[in-house]
């Protein structure tokens, strides 16, 4: 009897095992259908989510330490701080220090009040209270908060600790005379253990590059650059820390702006890199990595300088909120980067901040650092509100070859025409599949991204805020086209967009792999920026290939043999004139697929002779056969003048029922799509627009040519007319401005014969190779010069008579 309980036991314990397991395993495979992770990643959230302690099965997943063989760039500083302030290391910590007496000194020099102060109640703000006052009560207090200070283990998303704090309080504390060996060993010992948890972490692949990896890899560095490498142990944290976070400001040094978008960065990533860029650069002596920290730093200090539009916010991206404004996060991130860099433009930033914002340009319980990192001696330039950078280039690229994220600017005034364009690869989940969007802003938002990030996994987010609907881009319609990454699309959306590569999770290690997946893999490619060119004052001009970033014949993510063989996008921008044109060739691989041409909008745009396809003139579905349409967003209008298709439409799609609308099958040829409103937001931190204008041929075919001109004005709407240029053989990518015209070329001519009328003065050839030899044969006229290295030329003509015209280049 004993025997067989013992047998129905066993049998019972196994068969509670086997469906253990198997309820872990279908946990991991639904966390893998789920989001995009790797095996192991989703074990262990399956266990988590079910509440499994396995010590056995988590010790099998380990993964192997990294960065094992990495060699230690330059050697720790004998001497602390090394976070911040070196220089306090000859302060005999008692007193206050005589760089804070200067620093007080210097603010009131400049008038300026500086924030925070004591008491504070935080551990780094109690950090700040003693090294600001040399108060003996303030050392102890913060060696007594130190000592009963909880370190909460990291996450690999979401939560991701506060070992930072700890190593911030124990860098300083060694100024305390009061602070003893006991204390010391105590405080390591539990800086240690956090280390070792987060470079667990780091070890696997639950974090991702551009998203947890770089928070964690920065909290890393400042825990292990607070170490001393007397123990081989704790030099091998130091040094594996180092190879984490080094790879971190690798993929920083790539993009050179954040791919999640402005607000990710800000809230999530920023601070903490910054501090441990400025650990990097205080930290170390004989770094051979110095300079690449530096320039990856003070670059993405500038990007949020560019970033800024006329009217003080930033110009969102990828998944946004209410950081936009600038407020509370951004100004200490800058005081950090141009303290650890120098940077007196940056300084000139953080001023402007604290100009605009107040108090508010800091978050109240952050105001314990303002005197840490904000470095008076740092004068900023002169110069009211932005116009202080009027020594700046008019346009600048960040990420080239990779994020190729453009901003350009007509001037630093408020009234500047702000221009940004956005031609680069996938990075992360939270980034949009928006190669070749671009956003105008002139006293108000008027060609605007459509995108408002409210919940991750809503239909609003997935069917339409993520996707290249939602953004001034081109669309490629394809019928039946099945557009399903993973389960969460619970529809088949076909809205003409480009491909969905990770839009709900990614675990990208490091930026070896994210190479490894360009054109393989997870094909992150998305659009190659082949050409970038600011000449001031006249112009500014960019060309992007786009064809990857769709699904191509190279590679479909549905293996149907692509929807698109080119898309190419040019823009350029006449800085006197105030003029943007947008020139598209796009060749699809079938005639029934639908390219439309996109510009949303704040309010209706007016346009003649409008018909209702759908719904009713205020909420619906219009379309004009007119060449023009006027965009009103007080103090700004923006003019919008189709040049090519020469038998183009206009379509309007808007209003309270269709201001999400997406073409649910890829078909367009019957109204019968979605608005994709579920999970929509509407906040005052985004342009919210209700409109969107798309131009598309009036007739179907596999090749379509898109010229259009954008006139942006402030006050009343612009006085001048774009008119189409031609040539001897039919329509010709061409525009004549006043007395101005500008042709675009394509790779296979070599030769125009455009039909020019009398008057014009000046003529732009644009998309010429580099550097090519430009002779124009007019009646009575011959010019020949070089083009840029970008393949611009300008022809001066004094003026032109009418008559047959022959350019040519080689």
């Amino acid at each position: 009897m004993k025997t067989w309980l013992a047998r129905w036991l066993s049998a019972y314990l196994i068969l509670v095992g086997m469906l253990a397991h198997t309820v872990v395993l279908l946990g991991a495979w639904y966390v893998l259908r789920e989001y995009q992770v790797t095996p192991r990643q989703a074990m262990v959230v399956g266990m988590e989510r079910l509440g499994l302690d396995w010590p056995w099965l988590e010790d099998l997943l380990t993964p192997a330490p990294a960065y094992r063989d990495h060699v230690l760039d330059g050697r720790l500083r004998d001497s602390h701080p090394r976070i911040l302030l070196p220089q306090l290391a000859d302060w005999s910590g008692q007193g206050v220090p005589a760089l804070m007496v200067e620093r007080e000194a210097a603010y009131r020099t400049r008038g300026v009040e500086p924030l925070g102060g004591c008491p504070q109640s935080s551990l780094p703000g109690q950090a700040a209270c003693y090294v600001i006052t040399g108060d003996p009560a303030s050392g102890e207090a913060l060696l007594a908060a130190a000592r009963r200070f909880s370190v909460t283990p990291p996450r690999a998303s979401g939560d991701y600790g506060n070992l930072w704090e700890l190593a911030f309080a124990y860098d300083f504390l060694h100024l305390y005379p009061g602070f003893g060996e006991a204390d010391r060993s105590s405080i390591r010992t539990r800086i240690v253990e956090g280390l070792e948890q987060t470079l667990l972490l780091l070890d696997g692949p639950e974090a991702s590059l551009w998203h947890g990896r770089a928070t964690l890899a920065a909290s890393a560095w400042l825990a292990a650059v607070v170490l001393e490498p007397d123990t081989p142990a704790r030099l091998g944290l130091i040094t594996r820390s180092q190879g984490h976070f080094l790879d971190v400001m690798q993929a920083l040094a790539l993009t050179e702006a954040w791919p999640e978008g402005y607000n990710y960065w800000i809230q999530n990533r920023a601070f903490l890199l910054a501090l441990a860029g400025s650990a990097y650069l205080n930290g170390l002596l004989e770094s051979r990595q110095r300079g690449r920290i530096r320039t990856a730093l003070e670059r993405t200090g500038f990007w949020h300088i560019y970033a800024t539009r006329p009217d003080g916010s930033v110009e969102g991206f990828g998944d946004e909120g209410p950081r936009l404004d600038l407020k509370d996060e951004t100004r200490r991130v800058i005081d950090l980067i141009a303290q650890a860099t120098g940077s007196r433009t940056l300084a000139t930033f953080s001023h402007y901040l604290g100009e605009r914002h107040g108090p508010e340009s800091y978050f109240r319980g952050y105001r314990w650092g303002f005197r840490l990192f904000n470095d008076p001696s740092l004068e900023p330039f002169g110069g009211e509100g932005l116009n202080a950078f009027q020594a700046l280039p008019g346009a600048e690229l960040f990420g080239r070859d990779a994020l190729n994220l453009t901003y350009l600017r007509s001037g630093w005034t408020a009234d500047a025409t702000f221009i940004s364009f956005r031609a680069g690869h996938s990075f992360t989940h939270h980034g949009h599949y928006d190669a070749g969007h671009f956003t105008l802003f002139k006293g108000a938002p008027l060609a605007v991204n459509a995108s408002a990030y409210g919940a991750f996994f809503s239909p609003n987010r997935l069917h339409y805020g993520i996707r290249s609907v939602a953004k001034n881009t081109l669309l490629v319609l394809r019928p039946g086209e099945r557009v399903r990454p993973q389960r969460r699309f619970t529809e088949n959306i076909a809205a003409g967009g480009q491909r969905l590569v990770f839009p709900t999770g990614s675990a990208l290690q490091n930026v070896g792999q994210w190479y490894t997946n360009l054109g393989d893999g997870l094909h992150l490619e998305g659009a190659t920026l082949e050409r970038f060119e600011h000449q001031p004052p006249a112009y500014t001009h960019l060309t992007a290939d786009l064809t990857r970033a769709y699904n191509n014949p190279q590679y479909d993510a549905g293996g149907w043999g692509g929807k698109v063989e080119r898309v190419q996008r040019m823009l350029f921008y006449l800085r006197e004139q105030d003029r943007l044109l947008v020139h598209d060739q796009v060749l699809s691989r079938a005639p029934a697929y639908r390219q439309k041409w996109l510009l949303h909008t704040v309010n209706k745009p007016q346009v003649a002779e409008a018909r209702v396809l759908r719904g009713e003139p205020d909420n619906g579905i219009l379309e004009s056969p007119g060449r023009e349409a006027l965009v009103s967003n007080p103090p700004g209008f923006l003019q919008v003048e189709r040049i090519l298709p020469a038998d183009g439409v206009i379509r309007l799609v808007g209003g309270p029922d269709y201001r999400y609308y997406v073409e649910a099958d890829g078909d367009d040829s019957d109204l019968d799509g979605k608005n994709m409103i579920e999970g929509a937001v509407d906040r005052p931190w985004f342009d919210n627009p209700l409109w969107r204008l798309e131009i598309q041929s009036a007739t179907p075919r596999r090749a379509v040519e898109f010229l259009v001109v954008l006139s942006p004005r402030l006050g009343s709407p612009p006085q001048g007319r774009a008119a189409p240029l031609a040539a001897s053989g039919g329509p010709l990518a061409g525009v004549k401005l006043e007395d101005e015209a500008v042709l675009f070329t394509t790779p296979e001519s070599s030769e125009l014969t455009p039909l020019l009328p009398g008057g014009i003065r000046r003529l732009w050839l644009v998309g010429l190779p580099p550097l090519a030899r430009v002779a124009l044969d007019a009646p009575g006229l011959t010019r020949e010069v070089r083009a840029s290295g970008g393949g611009v030329a300008l022809l001066e003509l004094d003026p032109l008579t009418s008559g047959r015209t022959v350019i040519s280049w080689r």
